[in-house]
């Protein structure tokens, strides 16, 4: 998060361009939202785990994402997606859950976050990264994503996944709505927010294209394996109905709602946490 004078800061600078100079404005607007703040940052709950396997997984030419890897290689996997500003650190009650009950576990560090280095870090990008994770260690028992990695792994569904279940922790459902809570925060016009989606889309619009037509069109998969939400009803990042949205259109997932959770901490729930092995483990 931004602190105080950053963000007196920003919001006076969109004041300005976004009335001066509009276009300028929409391509700062994307280069801020695009760009994860403090991605190593460590959760003040983090479990200590055992040293990781690192290795590399190949994405695009001359960029490569940096994964890590606990648990008896013979053993089935379970994939952890991490979401933005973060890495798979930040899901480490997991993992530790996960090696008691002779899970291997994989997760790696998205684009711009943690060890791994690029230039451009959107959604297609993520999604393309899920994909290629999954490629490379084969099928997985279980994906598991916290935020803005469900949103990938729901567009990188739209393609098809090699998993047999999913369990989506606060997960995005729409980035529209998630831009403008941005420009709200940070003073953005609507007008400025709609050409900064515009250039977002025209800025790899190969990459957006293999999962649909607009923003809006690409989370709209069919991808049908067991799956579980879990989303806090005071989550004040990503609001409930984003889980909301997404259990509607996926009638074969199952909702569970804590209470005061938020939307970090929940990933530190013991209760959560034994939900997903059960729900993992279960036939």
């Amino acid at each position: 998060m931004h602190n105080q004078l950053q963000l007196l800061f920003i919001r006076i600078y969109f004041t300005i361009v976004s009335y001066l100079f509009p276009s300028f404005a929409a391509k700062s607007a994307y280069r801020l939202f695009h760009y994860p703040i403090n991605s190593t940052r460590k959760n003040r709950h983090e479990k200590t785990l055992p040293k990781a396997k690192h290795f590399s997984i190949p994405l695009y030419d001359k960029v490569s994402l940096q994964g890590y890897q606990w648990g008896n290689e013979e053993n089935p996997i379970v994939l952890l997606v991490h979401g933005w500003s973060t890495t798979g650190r930040s899901m480490s009650h997991f993992t530790e859950s996960l090696l008691k009950n002779n899970y291997q576990v994989i997760t790696y560090d998205a684009l711009r976050h943690g060890r791994t280095k690029a230039k451009l870090s959107d959604l297609a990008n993520w999604a393309d990264s899920v994909h290629a994770v999954l490629n490379h260690i084969g099928n997985v028992e279980c994906i598991i994503a916290h935020s803005f990695g469900c949103a990938a792994v729901t567009v990188a569904s739209e393609l098809g996944l090699a998993t047999k279940k999913l369990v989506f922790i606060a997960p995005i459902h729409n980035v529209t709505s998630v831009s403008n809570n941005f420009a709200k925060h940070l003073n953005i016009p609507e007008h400025v927010v709609e050409e900064m989606l515009t250039y977002t889309w025209n800025q790899n619009k190969q990459g957006f294209e293999k999962y649909g037509k607009d923003l809006e069109d690409i989370f709209y998969s069919n991808f049908h394996v067991p799956t579980l939400l879990f989303h806090d009803t005071k989550d004040k990042e990503i609001g409930i109905e984003h889980s909301h949205a997404l259990s509607q259109k996926w009638t074969w997932a199952t909702l569970v709602q804590t209470e005061g959770l938020g939307h970090r901490s929940i990933l530190d729930d013991d209760d959560v946490v034994k939900e997903t092995l059960l729900f993992i483990q279960a036939p």
